[in-house]
């Protein structure tokens, strides 16, 4: 049986103990509202590394690279799979550049705890980074 899933990246960028989360605006179509690291689907013939630096660059105006791959695992909905990438930053100021979010913040997993709403998944993940 095909897995119809679709493949989406998220990228982790941290500074410090804090990481950057951009909340979704209307306009997207999964997680309208919600508070979560830049993510997006991965488009045809694009790899992992190629759609996290592509996602980026058109959400919050970096240039990053990808480093490691930290997780992978299916959405709540399971209707994505979500690949977890630690990206380090190479160049630029974190700004909001797309409708896809109204609002962006560097946050600790505690600061992230409170904000609402977040999706379970990503709190988990960046948890278990921020304990390393």
């Amino acid at each position: 049986m095909q897995d119809t899933r679709i493949h989406a990246v998220v990228a982790i960028i941290q500074r410090s103990d804090a990481f950057l989360l951009v909340k979704r605006s209307n306009y997207t179509e999964a997680g309208s509202g919600y508070w979560c690291p830049v993510s997006g689907r991965i488009e045809e013939n694009e790899t992992q590394e190629g759609a996290l630096k592509r996602e980026v660059r058109e959400e919050v105006g970096l240039e990053v690279v990808a480093v490691e791959k930290v997780g992978e695992i299916p959405s709540a909905d399971n209707l994505f799979v979500l690949h977890y990438w630690k990206v380090e930053i190479i160049a630029s100021e974190a700004r909001i550049c797309s409708h896809e979010a109204t609002e962006m913040r560097w946050v600790t997993v505690a600061e992230m705890k409170r904000l609402q709403p977040t999706f379970e998944e990503d709190v988990r993940i960046l948890e278990g980074l921020s304990a390393l």
